[in-house]
């Protein structure tokens, strides 16, 4: 299941409109440049349902907590970023490239922000870096780390 599939789940409605949310708006930028048709997803650390909003062309987003219920729950949250979107067969659509590096998809070093009460314009400026993970360290036959032997 990609990770649009499962924002789309998270957000068809688990959650009540009962929780303490504030509205959620910003911009993903990339070397100066907007990153569009990203999805940005705020998932609470404390647990509860996360929020999720796509961008437009230029870069811009706004966070849903639930169907028809913008805004995402206050407190802290991580935040991760993609563009990669799967092939599909029905309807066709083509495979959507991944563009965002990986430290703002996966592993300890993701964003984190805190989301108050009211509106917060909370944008990301992305630093370049790998888009894959490194590949394994190869070690060649009858060679030592330093090559030596």
């Amino acid at each position: 299941m990609t990770t649009a599939c499962l924002a789309l789940a998270a957000l068809s409605g688990c959650g009540g409109s009962g929780a303490n949310l504030g509205k959620v708006t910003g911009k993903v930028t990339l070397a100066g440049q907007p990153v569009p048709e990203a999805l940005v997803m705020f998932s609470p650390v404390s647990g509860g349902s996360p929020s999720a909003g796509q961008t437009g062309a230029d870069g811009s987003y706004t966070l849903i907590y639930a169907r028809g219920i913008h805004g995402a729950m206050v407190g802290e949250h991580t935040v991760t970023i993609s563009t990669y979107k799967e092939a599909l067969e029905d309807p066709p659509t083509p495979e959507v490239k991944e563009t965002v590096p990986l430290k703002y998809r996966e592993g300890d070093s993701l964003p984190k922000v805190t989301v108050k009460s009211g509106s917060n314009n909370l944008d990301f400026t992305l630093d370049a870096g790998p888009i894959d993970a490194p590949a394994p360290a190869k070690k060649g036959k009858g060679t030592s780390a330093t090559g030596c032997f």
